[in-house]
């Protein structure tokens, strides 16, 4: 649906190009001016920003109302309609400018509810928190005010001008990212697997943690009650329950598409290395957070220095602050951290009023809100949005019906603060300032790791974490019972925490936060240990580590996962008789590098191997089948799941279906090495139309990429036969030695700073990404002025 959406805009497009004269070089006419400067009204005095020679800003002015508002600026001259994604992502405005097919793609965001949940964090705005935001939205509209020119090509495609900013939209984004964060999918996802192959053979997709897994934290963690309250009691797989008439809504795949464009994914690499291991003898501090590739980029860098600001790093256009990087003082960054955040409940409706539900007190009343959706070319439509006291009834999202239906509850439908946090964390002179700022940072959930000049370190689980009164919310459970409701959250103390730990060092790579001992359930689908477990060989393997080694680990290859179960690939390709494969096998050190033809073997043979041992359970539908689960069955060395169910009269052992993947992957593999299998797409939304991305110079690859989905250097893949195209990976990283933030470490993002395909700066730090540079963006005014090489002025008007 995507492409022949695409393909309709692209006719659009062609048209707009062919009645212009020189169509191109007019479009070409949104590349703002970086030198160009403006009269802003609200601006107390004037304010530079300087360009470097890869377009990063650094924005000077005297007070932090004024340092917004050219923020606001800033964001809307590189990225004006990325920000305009985000916004209607959030609150379901697709369909009005591109066209019905975005009809159910609207209906489920408006159920979901972002922009609704943003705007009430914005009625709880204390003043001079909503003072400061509107002055970041008056930017972005001063320069939509301003500008000249044409609009970005994507508002000329479409035909339509955008409306002005608001402090909602701006707020709506943390929702955004908290969304993808969220732990929607695993518990349909298996109830989907256990409706098609029963309650025993499901139980077996459920995740589970390698008992010698390595956690975040060691012996010295620490949460408020340790030592009093009882560990928690590691629970068994329940019995999953077959959900019959349950409607499991499924994300409207455009939707799914969209967000993927707008926000994070689930991996992601942080850590930081305490003095006692680095040369200069200050903490250094490495995170790269992992993301769907697109173009552009969803981070955008700058250097924010006015009031209280002096810091650098990522932001997200839309949103004033830097979310992740340094000040002179502070350094931060995160990891996701996987907390089960939504459970589903069946609710119970009577047959005589489909509004009216079953609740443990009694009959109770939905909430009905009526959504218009506008349609472009068509008439709108109203969708009605019911709301139980778990939240929205999510299955009304889905055509699909019945006498049960699922609603949702979600942490990020509480009240949250996260963009103010954000002020206090931006500004934090120390540890202690930065932790009591953390406190409000409660969504969304992230591992958060910090360090700071004076030599401390550490880490704190920030975000919402449910009480349950009972279960642990992995499968949808019964509404009316109430034996599943929540009853509050975590406190923040609560969270696992430790300050300048005595390993020395702390990383966090989405793995388990703390061992049994902690007496809280925060999820059971942590991501597999093998990146923390490799990140934690290079730390251990080092002493007097500087910024640059630190740069060097995050672009590592050694797949530690890979070398678990390579003795089994090898022995599936001898028991195959194929020599040559077992003895490329062999020679393989685990790196997965783009010359490798080893690696190439290996993960088209795992791929391979995914496929036949999941697949026929459920009748070649690709349900759900995750790698963990065929992880376990190699640790196993077998299990239910490996006989085929289609050939009756025979059970297959692991071992020959081992050898039968083998024979198949080496040969689509032949003499291919892993770069020429596996190269990085980084797409812009109307890439996939050929002619466009010629004329436009949309889309940026392919090109041979290293790596795999459990290296540090992350670079996965979605297609489970070669090749294998690389869609996400690191969305940014960042280095910095506390003892020298100006001269040590630096950024990169995998695009650049604009989202103006014609800007020279579209695609200029994709070099330094693939080969593992970064860029330093200075504090220090006189340093920062001698890499200037562009000077603009905004002045009060």
């Amino acid at each position: 649906m995507l492409k022949k959406l695409l393909y309709v805009l692209a006719g659009v497009l062609a048209l707009v190009l062919a009645a212009l004269i020189g169509g191109r070089v007019w479009l070409g006419r949104s590349t703002p001016d970086p030198t160009r400067g403006a009269a802003m009204t609200g601006l107390h005095a004037p304010v530079d920003v300087w360009r470097d020679s890869l377009g990063v800003p650094h924005v000077w002015a005297r007070d932090e109302e004024d340092l917004f508002r050219a923020v606001g600026y800033v964001h809307a001259q590189d990225r004006l309609f990325q920000m305009e994604m985000f916004r209607r992502v959030a609150d379901g405005r697709l369909a009005e400018i591109l066209g019905a097919d975005l009809a159910d793609t609207d209906k489920f965001l408006r159920t979901v509810g972002m922009g609704r949940s943003a705007a009430e964090n914005e009625a709880r705005l204390a003043p001079e928190h909503r003072r400061m935001l509107q002055a970041y939205a008056d930017g972005v509209n001063a320069w939509m005010r301003t500008h000249g020119g044409p609009l970005p090509p994507e508002f000329v495609t479409l035909r339509f001008k955008p409306e002005p900013w608001t402090v909602r939209n701006t707020l709506s984004i943390a929702k955004i990212m908290a969304w993808d964060l969220a732990d929607f999918d695993l518990g349909l996802n298996l109830q989907r697997a256990v409706d098609k192959v029963g309650a025993e053979r499901g139980r077996e997709l459920f995740p589970f943690y390698p008992e010698n897994g390595t956690t975040i934290l060691g012996a010295d963690a620490q949460w408020q009650g340790r030592g009093t309250a009882q560990p928690r009691v590691p629970a068994t797989v329940p019995a999953p329950r077959v959900s019959g008439r349950v409607p499991l809504p499924d994300v409207p795949p455009l939707a799914l598409e969209l967000l993927e464009s707008v926000s994070a994914s689930h991996a992601s690499n942080s850590w930081v290395i305490g003095g006692s291991r680095t040369k200069s003898g200050k903490p250094i501090l490495a995170n790269d957070m992992h993301l769907a590739l697109r173009a552009p980029a969803i981070w955008y860098l700058a250097a924010l220095h006015g009031g209280g600001f002096n810091v650098a790093g990522m932001t997200l256009p839309g949103v004033p602050v830097v979310v992740a990087g340094h000040s002179e003082r502070v350094a931060w960054g995160y990891t996701n951290a996987m907390v089960d955040d939504v459970d589903f409940f069946v609710e119970q409706v009577d047959s005589a009023n489909p509004n009216r539900y079953r609740t443990p007190d009694g009959w109770a009343e939905m909430t009905v809100r009526p959504e218009t959706i506008r349609i472009k070319g068509g008439d709108s439509i109203v969708h009605n949005v019911r709301t139980t006291r778990h939240g929205p009834v999510i299955s009304d999202a889905d055509e699909r019906g019945g006498d049960r239906v699922l609603s949702m509850q979600w942490t990020a439908y509480e009240p949250s603060t996260e963009v103010v946090a954000l002020l206090g964390m931006n500004t934090a002179r120390n540890a202690d300032e930065f932790t009591t700022a953390l406190r409000g940072f409660n969504n969304p959930h992230q591992n958060v790791i910090f360090a700071d000049r004076d030599g401390r370190f550490g880490y704190w689980m920030g975000g919402r974490v449910p009480i349950r009164r009972g279960g642990d919310g992995v499968l949808p459970q019964p509404g009316w019972t109430g034996e599943a409701d929540w009853t509050g959250f975590l406190g923040f103390d609560q969270h696992p925490h430790v300050l300048d730990p005595a390993d020395g060092f702390v990383v966090t790579a989405n793995n388990r936060q703390v061992g049994p001992a902690y007496p809280h359930h925060i999820t059971a689908n942590w991501a597999e240990p093998w990146r923390a477990m490799r990140i934690r060989q290079l730390v251990e393997a080092g002493q007097g580590l500087t910024a640059a080694d630190v740069a060097r680990q995050q672009i590592d290859v050694r797949d530690v996962f890979a070398l678990r179960h390579l003795p089994r690939a090898v022995q599936a390709a001898e028991r195959a008789q194929l020599p040559d494969a077992a003895r490329e096998l062999r020679a393989w050190n685990g790196e997965a590098r783009v010359d490798s033809r080893g690696a190439a073997l290996f993960y088209a043979w795992f791929d391979e191997l995914r496929t036949r041992v999941g697949n026929d359970e459920f009748g070649g539908e690709n349900v759900y089948f995750p790698r963990t689960s065929l992880d376990r069955i190699l640790e196993q060395g077998g299990g239910a799941w490996v006989d085929d169910v289609t050939t009756a009269g025979k059970t297959e052992t692991l071992d020959e279906l081992a050898a039968e993947a083998m024979r198949t992957a080496a040969q689509a593999v032949g003499t291919q090495t892993w770069g020429a299998l596996h190269q990085t797409q980084i797409g812009h939304p109307m890439g996939v139309v050929s002619v466009l991305d010629r004329a436009l110079k949309l889309n940026i690859g392919p090109f041979p990429n290293g790596g795999s989905y459990y290296t540090v250097n992350v670079s996965g893949w979605s297609a489970r036969k070669p090749p294998f195209t690389n869609t996400y990976g690191s969305s940014q990283r960042h280095v910095v030695d506390m003892a020298d933030p100006d001269g040590s470490g630096g950024f990169v993002i995998p695009t650049g700073q604009s989202g103006i395909p014609f800007s020279p700066h579209y695609r200029d730090q994709t070099p330094l990404w693939r080969e593992g540079r970064l860029w330093l963006i200075p504090l220090d005014r006189g340093k920062a002025e001698r890499r200037a090489v562009s000077r603009m002025t905004l002045r009060p008007e």
